[in-house]
């Protein structure tokens, strides 16, 4: 059975210490089970570069997978875009941004092109249904609700990348986002970037629309920390009308992936195809929003969401 994980790492960076990479190791290897693939949201830069330069991420991913290694997990491989220095958001100098982990002894990743942070990856339809023409790809990154656009008051934000997957001659596309913050000084700036989440939620759901239009068979799955909660106008304009948010199934009181001010929130979701639901289930370990995995401080901010799809055999 495919499994697949959602997790933002808070800022994680090759200097974080060993006792918090071998918990967040823990987590994915033991909590979440090795997941055949996991999107992280906040891997840092391995340190500044000039502007207009990509800033490269390559030790924070190797210091996290062997940290997963060691805890008995899968040696991934890994797939990313590095972004332009400070053009994609989040903390000043860090350089955050979305990633692929995946198991390359159960899954392939069909490697297309030479993408840059500028480059948008598209659809190309051929006899045996839809491909990405670059994979891994950004999607529209030079979209206004991803690149910013002083008109409407929106920052640059961490861009959607697109993965194109095969197992057993199945295909399985993977869009891992991490939407424009919540984090605001005021009511108007809460206000644009909630507008700015409704545009790049429209963004993401049109083309996976499109791969829908190609196929409508198509394994297609939406995850990420998306800044906003089941429910809301992100999250319907997303989902559109092929869409199922796993979340939505959750127990009451137990979908929650962070909390804020103590209050419990859902951030992080994981988004399936009609392809895909089926059986399809999520499972959130609370081991950050309810105090520490194991010993010391909590790994992360958030809870890692796993999602079980049957759907998708896996020859397992």
């Amino acid at each position: 059975m495919l499994t697949i994980a959602t997790f933002n790492l808070c800022n994680l960076g090759a200097t974080a210490s060993p006792a918090r990479l071998a918990r967040l190791g823990d987590i994915i290897a033991r909590r979440l089970e090795g997941p055949t693939i996991v999107a992280v949201q906040e891997i840092m830069a391995d340190g500044p570069a000039p502007a207009n330069e990509p800033v490269p991420a390559d030790a924070s991913y190797r210091a996290l997978i062997a940290a997963i290694a060691d805890a008995g997990g899968p040696r991934y491989a890994y797939r990313e875009i590095p972004p332009l220095a400070e053009r994609d958001g989040g903390m000043a100098g860090a350089n955050i941004r979305v990633g692929l982990l995946f198991d390359p002894a159960r899954i392939d990743f069909s490697d297309r092109g030479h993408a840059g942070p500028a480059d948008s990856t598209g659809i190309h339809f051929s006899g045996d249904g839809p491909r990405l023409t670059l994979n891994p790809g950004r999607i529209a990154p030079a979209h206004p609700a991803f690149a910013g656009d002083d008109r409407h008051h929106w920052a640059p934000s961490r861009k959607a990348l697109a993965g194109e997957f095969e197992m057993d001659g199945r295909r399985l596309f993977v869009i891992a986002c991490h939407f424009k913050s919540m984090r605001s000084t005021n009511r108007r700036e809460e206000d644009y970037a909630k507008q700015q989440r409704h545009a790049q939620a429209e963004v993401v759901r049109d083309f996976a629309a499109d791969l829908l239009a190609c196929d409508s068979g198509a394994a297609i799955v939406l995850l990420g920390d998306l800044n906003d909660l089941p429910g809301s106008k992100t999250l319907k304009l997303l989902k559109g009308e092929r869409f199922h948010n796993l979340l939505d199934d959750q127990p009451r009181g137990q979908g929650y992936t962070r909390r804020h001010g103590g209050q419990p929130q859902a951030l992080d979701h994981i988004l399936v195809s009609p392809a895909l639901r089926p059986g399809a289930a999520a499972r959130i370990p609370h081991v950050n929003s309810d105090g520490a995995s194991g010993n010391g401080e909590p790994a992360s901010d958030h809870d890692p969401v796993l999602a079980l799809l049957p759907a998708f055999p896996t020859g397992d």
